[in-house]
């Protein structure tokens, strides 16, 4: 099917573009300068305030890296003594005699004068005697001390999440506390007369309010406290007074109220006590996107009411900023190329995200497809989709076939594109 011919522009002179924003608002975060010691037992999704050092080399011995037998290369094309044991935390003699070989597991202790371990699938046995069916090399399956780290080497670097194999490596170096930034406190409010919280029954003209929950589950994560402040009706005094409710926190984030519509309060009482640094950015969804400060060193993002909205552009702008805040690099997910599996539809003049579907064609070949309706308010998207479609700025769609770049994710809640 062949696109009609598209003479609409969906381009806003007063927006600015996506780069921009987000180079306006890393230049005006504030950082968090307060840290704390904290047992490495929890410091699981932590993240690092200072670079962490290793005290010790690992390993500290020389390891064998197989069950089998220590020997000296030189002596291996001869019938060999096996002449002790050598396990795992339980060493054997430090020195081997001239004629011997030791009977060593994997990890244990090498003898100084054995320079190498034959794993035992090459040995043939005879009595306390051994004969070696293959010629090894000096050093084979030998671990030399410091072969993984050595003692000062820089284990992690400041800003650093710790992971599983983070909290392994510590462990592994005998770390068992470590300095991390404390968390940062986000604090997360709806606005809207029209809004009531499940379970409460609706009445004429009202909607639950999905935002607050999207918002805290697409943030939820050990390094970050949130406070639910709840639904905030759409006057300026009660946003006035839910913000003095947030004093302590280090960022504020709302949802609705930042259009230009009669009841759209957040940007003037935002003017008012603090100020505004950005509104509008060309993207789809999520243009009246705003963002500034509620007092001095405390971030404010007003994100817009449509759920699809206020998920991309948290997505977008807001967990990259509260990266950037923890003293964390930006992270961009690579993108992939593929061809489109139907006809998709858009205006020039903005960026759009449309959410779609990867899945494999009747000939077993990767492709994209959207999720269908893609307004804004359209949650069930977010449900079925796994990535989402790229459009440039000046796009006017595509066609079957044509390729696009897809930003992939195995579930909402964890995709990153910063």
């Amino acid at each position: 099917m062949n696109l009609p011919p598209r003479t609409e522009c969906d381009a806003d002179v007063n927006a600015i573009s996506i780069e921009e924003a987000l180079d306006r608002i890393q230049s005006r975060l504030p950082r968090l300068e307060r840290h704390e010691i904290i047992s490495c037992s929890d410091a699981l999704g932590r993240i690092t305030a200072s670079k962490v050092h290793s005290p010790i080399s690992v390993p500290p011995f020389r390891a064998s890296a197989m069950d089998g037998y220590a020997l000296r290369v030189s002596e291996a094309g001869s019938s060999l003594i096996v002449e002790g044991r050598s396990y795992a935390g339980h060493p054997g003699l430090d020195a081997i005699s001239y004629g011997a070989c030791q009977r060593i597991t994997t990890g244990a202790r090498v003898p100084d004068d054995a320079d190498a371990v034959v794993q035992q699938e090459n040995v043939k046995i005879d009595g306390d005697t051994i004969l070696i069916n293959k010629q090894p090399k000096v050093g084979l399956n030998i671990r030399l001390p410091g072969s993984d780290s050595q003692q000062g080497d820089e284990l992690l670097e400041s800003g650093t999440r710790i992971g599983a194999a983070q909290v392994a490596l510590l462990a592994a170096h005998g770390i068992d506390k470590i300095n991390v930034h404390r968390q940062i406190h986000v604090a997360v409010f709806s606005t809207g007369d029209e809004l009531v919280s499940p379970p409460d029954s609706l009445q004429p003209g009202q909607i639950y309010d999905a935002n607050r929950s999207l918002l805290i589950a697409l943030l939820s994560n050990p390094a970050i406290r949130i406070s639910d402040l709840g639904i905030c009706k759409d006057s300026k005094a009660d946003i006035q007074n839910i913000l003095e409710q947030a004093s302590d926190a280090d960022l504020v984030i709302s949802s609705g109220g930042v259009s230009v519509g009669d009841a759209d309060h957040v940007r003037a009482v935002l003017e008012q006590s603090g100020r505004v640094d950005l509104w509008k950015i060309a993207m789809k969804p999520g243009r009246p996107l705003t963002f500034g400060f509620s007092k001095p060193s405390q971030a404010f993002f007003g994100l817009p009411g449509n759920p699809v909205s206020a998920a991309l552009t948290a997505l977008l702008f807001v967990k990259p900023a509260i990266r950037s805040m923890l003293d964390m690099e930006s992270l961009r997910s690579p993108k992939l190329q593929l061809p489109l599996a139907s006809d998709i539809f858009k205006l020039p003049g903005r960026v759009e995200y449309q959410r779609a579907v990867i899945c494999k064609n009747d000939e077993g070949a990767w492709q994209v497809s959207t999720t269908g309706l893609q307004d804004s308010h359209v949650l069930s998207s977010l449900n079925k989709a796994n990535c989402l479609i790229e459009l440039p700025i000046e796009s006017a769609g595509g066609q079957i076939g044509d390729i696009v770049q897809v930003i992939p994710f195995t579930h909402f809640a964890e995709a990153q594109l910063q």
